[in-house]
């Protein structure tokens, strides 16, 4: 690839015409230009994007933060699924995606700091929202086009795209309600995000709309990942009264859950009814199929992208006819029962713990 120097070298031209040209400026002759463009495709010209960038006051570059601590990997399909809908529909809009990893540390605004005021990028997209997220506080100060993969306490002041978790823990109980279970624990990732908040919130309000007590040994933060899952399994299982249902988020907290319960020679669905809501596809491969509440993880991404390009929009200025500035996109993605053979109704306990009986 040549840049614009040895472009005109080659031509003969002044690096004033090969621009003006490439530019499609009018102070250039049809048959000049003719010459600029050939030459340039033939020699493979590559223009000085940094150059671009700055006489034109943009990137043309969306950054995502994308979370790396010791609970979180990139290596993860549902990431990866929004991920997929953001650079899809980003690249409609004529914007390219750059991933940006967070420090790892205590200090969440590092990454976001760096890329807001190197001018790396026009916008940006952040994840793993807390309810007082500093990040959200730090961008609206800069006035920096963003959009939010989750809500936060502020949500009504920025754009976020978010599953339905409310509906998703309401519905959820209600299912394992209605098959007739009264004591339901509920496994959630020992992490400051504001999701967790509100499926611990929701369980609550269901649990009471439904009369169901609310037994707090059955309310378990463990760290996310297979060790977490392996202690929430020895905890709910060696409760005196213990469950006949439980909620799960993480994954493999689902799949240590039946480990568990495999261990002592009982079955998901049979001894403890086990649902999962939002979890990564791969928990789908469990036996016997994990019941979940699910949703759409790429068109989450995809309005994402939309909701960050109308952050832009909003930016620059744009009204509609009517003069109204263009719709901040606030979005909450549908979920769904995904049936499967986790959840049934309760057996007899008995008056034995599941950890207690067999077969």
């Amino acid at each position: 690839m040549i840049g614009i120097r040895e472009l005109a070298r080659e031509l003969d031209l002044s690096i004033g015409t090969v621009s003006r040209a490439l530019n499609d400026r009018g102070e250039v002759n049809a048959e000049t230009r003719r010459r600029v463009l050939e030459a340039a495709a033939r020699l493979g010209y590559s223009p000085n994007q940094s150059g671009r960038s700055l006489r034109r006051g943009r990137t043309d570059l969306v950054a995502m933060i994308v979370p790396s601590g010791p609970d979180d990997t990139v290596i993860n399909t549902v990431f990866a699924s929004v991920l997929n809908g953001v650079k899809r529909r980003l690249g409609e809009h004529g914007f390219d995606l750059a991933l940006f990893l967070e420090d790892g540390d205590a200090d969440r605004l590092g990454a976001l700091r760096r890329v807001t005021e190197r001018g790396v990028a026009d916008a940006l997209i952040i994840a793993d929202t807390e309810s007082a997220d500093p990040r959200v506080d730090y961008l609206l100060k800069r006035k920096k086009p963003f959009a939010a993969f989750g809500r936060t306490r502020n949500a009504a002041r920025h754009a976020w795209v978010d599953p339905d978790f409310d509906s998703s823990v309401e519905g959820a109980v209600a299912h394992l309600a209605g098959l007739g279970h009264e004591r339901i624990g509920l496994v959630l990732p020992d992490r400051a995000v504001h999701f967790v908040a509100v499926i611990e919130d929701g369980f609550r309000r269901a649990l009471a709309a439904r009369g169901l007590p609310f037994d707090d040994r059955l309310r378990l933060r463990k760290p996310a990942g297979e060790r977490g899952g392996v202690e929430a399994a020895e905890a709910l299982l060696s409760v005196d009264a213990s469950p006949t249902a439980a909620i799960v988020t993480d994954s493999m907290h689902a799949v240590a859950l039946y480990r568990g319960l495999a261990e002592r020679g009982l079955r998901p669905g049979r001894d403890l009814s086990i649902l999962a809501l939002l979890p990564e596809a791969k928990a789908q491969y469990l036996l016997p199929k994990l019941t979940t509440w699910q949703t759409d993880w790429t068109a989450i991404g995809e309005r994402l992208g939309d909701a960050v390009e109308t952050e832009l929009r909003i930016a620059s200025g744009e009204t509609a006819a009517d003069g109204a500035p263009p719709r901040r996109v606030q979005a909450l993605a549908p979920t769904a029962l995904s049936d499967g053979e986790s959840v049934s109704r309760p057996r007899a306990l008995e008056g034995a713990s599941p950890g207690q009986r067999r077969g």
